[in-house]
């Protein structure tokens, strides 16, 4: 069976390998793979970062891949549903089921959490078995692709929803074109903001026209003012931001752009400081919320959302590459030449 894995603890050594079948557990599903995304976590771990070494430490090969959806082929024991042929999304979360953290809905922050395709083999595979309890039935008609990029949709939903809390009528700002960020413009509009501001930079010009499309007015943050362009529009500031690039330099001009009270979302995994002014902080009122993954019930409230979301989500999925391109498609991700890159092992 084929699977993608990076072969050893150095930079690159990424190759597509043949793995046996997995074996089917108690309470386990066996899903046949139809779509993985690529993310900036996939990039690093080819550059094997040494901060993302420590924090992950995989057995080796490893199989990569926590963005993946697939289609249910069988049951382990104790497994009630979903059905054979069922198309589903993979939460790749596996966490303890005890701590306080997880008795609270809040499993994202479970101190023995593992994520599947970053600490234990992922979803870059021909089939995977996984817990049932992670698999997540998706509606009538979602596209498998689609389905695929439901994960980081989570992230977004869970930051613009269930932390951040957007309103209709709030203007909100995204620092950074990326998809993340493109998908909190996409969870914003929904949510019936007033104004949706995406900031970028000169490399984001590709990126910064679709957010065009999208319904948003665009910064480039190399040839524009970031402050005064969303203060053109809503004099007193944004009403809420999110810094989904990760950059430290983001965290000022984003908590300048925002109105007296305003909210700020930190989704983005910064590895640097970021230093900001907090006597602003407090003279403004102005609250920073950190942004971690989702809960089971965000992937609940995503799924539901996908028939409507269905058409800016296809605009956001810019190449559909077999599985032994996987170095072309994170070469498309770090220049910046694409958006959602998805790898499916029937292309």
């Amino acid at each position: 069976m084929r699977a993608v894995a990076k072969l050893r603890p150095a930079p690159g050594t990424l190759a597509e390998i043949d793995i046996p079948e997995p074996r089917l557990g108690a309470g386990e599903v066996l899903v046949r793979i139809a779509g993985v995304g690529l993310c900036g976590t996939d990039l690093a771990l080819r550059r094997w970062d040494a901060d993302l070494a420590r924090e992950y430490a995989p057995a080796f090969p490893h199989i990569l891949g926590h963005e993946f959806a697939g289609v249910v082929e069988s049951l382990g024991a104790d497994v009630t549903g979903p059905s054979p042929g069922t198309l589903v999304a993979v939460n790749p979360y596996l966490t303890c089921g005890r701590c306080r953290y997880c008795l609270d809905g809040r499993q994202s922050l479970c101190i023995e959490r593992r994520i599947m395709g970053c600490h234990v083999a992922g979803g870059l595979a021909e089939r995977v078995a996984v817990p049932g309890a992670n698999v997540l039935p998706l509606p009538d008609g979602t596209d498998a692709h689609v389905a695929a990029i439901l994960e980081p949709l989570c992230v977004s939903v869970h930051a613009v929803h269930e932390r951040v809390g957007i309103r209709s009528g709030d203007a909100v700002l995204v620092m950074s074109a990326g998809p993340i960020g493109l998908l909190h413009a996409v969870l914003a509009r929904q949510a019936g903001a007033s104004a949706v501001f995406v900031a970028g930079v000169g490399a984001d010009r590709e990126r910064l026209a679709v957010a065009r499309e999208l319904g948003a007015v665009t910064i480039d943050q190399d040839t524009e003012d970031l402050n005064a362009k969303v203060r053109d529009v809503v004099p007193d500031g944004a009403d809420a931001g999110f810094d989904t690039s990760g950059h430290p330099v983001a965290l000022v001009p984003a908590l300048s752009a925002l109105r007296r009270g305003g909210r700020l979302g930190v989704v983005g995994y910064c590895h640097d400081e970021a230093p900001f002014n907090s006597l602003d902080l407090a003279l403004t009122e102005r609250e920073i919320l950190g942004c971690r993954a989702y809960a089971p019930a965000t992937w609940r409230r995503a799924a539901a959302q996908l028939p409507s979301l269905a058409a800016d989500l296809h605009k956001l999925i810019t190449h559909v590459l077999p599985f032994a391109d996987i170095d072309r498609g994170l070469d498309i991700i770090d220049a910046r030449a694409g958006i959602k890159v998805v790898l499916s092992p029937d292309a």
